[in-house]
């Protein structure tokens, strides 16, 4: 039997009306009334229709996140972290995953747009979804709130942006294996920020820049297994690698380990996004650190603060956190 605001009321011996401003925690309510209308709201296991009291209140008390995949750990650690700071303001959240398809992404913009959510945070993957950006903006503009973490966009003063700074990310990753001695490295993974640090890099250290090194169209963990097979297959391979993230990194590591190469004998190979398992690994991975701890809570107030009508300082509008190489055991000195 599903008890209902009428029941909540009659055993009160009060009005519906009464009961409902009881249960919103109204002060026009005498404190005895309240008190027995919340007495007898526990007792029944009155749980109140969060569809109708959003009708009413005009808010859903629910934000959406829109992530790429679920199973990468930094998106883990940032869902984590942003929630941590909603929930502190009774917010709930739809938690959105488009498998990297940007025909996904709409459905969830469309789904925003009627009115389930009260903002959003988009994050990642800007090199996939800049065709989406157009309806992005117009549900910033006409809808809901949205904040953008590690994803880019011209219009800062509609949509905040919270980054990091990965193109200097990869060129630090690049230099540090350019003082291990290393010339021949490779890039993986499809991001056209981290390639430009590792472009920068390589061309002002006058290397020559290997296309066959360069491993573009690949994302997850299993695109780096599958970039590790290929790899295997080359007659002359890279010392050296720069990997989109960490699970990419770990990917090529494990396939390279199956076919007889040894990490970092034979090849060194750093990450990026520093998730945990990363210091776990065998060996330790390189990585360099992305504070998405910090990026996802500052994405969570500033929503807060969108929702709530405040208008954000024009510092807020653009924030770029520093990245950090953090040393571990997946690389070393070039031996040949």
């Amino acid at each position: 039997m599903v008890i209902t605001l009428k029941d909540v009321a009659d055993q009160a011996g009060v009005s519906i009306a009464t009961a409902s401003l009881a249960l919103n925690n109204s002060s026009k309510v005498k404190a005895e009334t309240f008190r027995r209308v919340h007495q007898i709201a526990q007792k029944l296991n009155y749980i109140p229709n969060a569809r109708a009291q959003a009708l009413v209140k005009r808010a859903t008390k629910t934000i959406g996140l829109i992530i790429p995949e679920m199973v990468n750990p930094f998106f883990a650690e940032l869902t984590q972290a942003i929630k941590d700071t909603v929930i502190k303001e009774s917010y709930n959240i739809i938690l959105c995953c488009t498998d990297y398809k940007s025909e996904e992404e709409v459905k969830y913009i469309n789904m925003f747009k009627s009115g389930q959510v009260d903002g959003a945070i988009f994050s990642c993957m800007g090199d996939l979804m800049q065709k989406n950006d157009e309806m992005v903006l117009d549900l910033a503009k006409n809808y809901i709130p949205v904040v953008y973490v590690e994803r880019d966009s011209p219009n800062h003063q509609i949509i905040p942006i919270i980054k990091s700074d990965l193109k200097d990310g990869a060129y630090q990753a690049t230099k540090y294996l350019i003082e291990l001695g290393h010339r021949e490295i490779g890039f993986v993974g499809q991001s056209s920020e981290r390639m430009e640090g590792y472009r920068q890099c390589i061309t002002q250290h006058q290397i020559a820049l290997n296309q066959q090194f360069i491993f573009y169209n690949y994302i997850t963990i299993e695109g780096g297994i599958a970039v590790g097979k290929k790899l295997l297959k080359l007659v002359q391979r890279p010392t050296a690698l720069v990997c989109l993230n960490d699970e990419m990194a770990i990917g090529v590591i494990q396939a390279l380990t199956h076919g007889g190469i040894q990490v970092p004998q034979d090849i060194s190979i750093i990450g990026t996004d520093n998730i945990k398992i990363s210091n776990f690994y065998n060996p330790p991975l390189t990585t360099i650190n992305v504070p998405k701890i910090k990026m996802g809570k500052k994405a969570g107030n500033i929503l807060l603060k969108l929702m709530a009508g405040q208008k954000l300082p024009v510092s807020e509008h653009y924030l770029l956190y520093p990245t950090e190489l953090i040393i571990r055991q997946s690389t070393a000195l070039l031996s040949r």
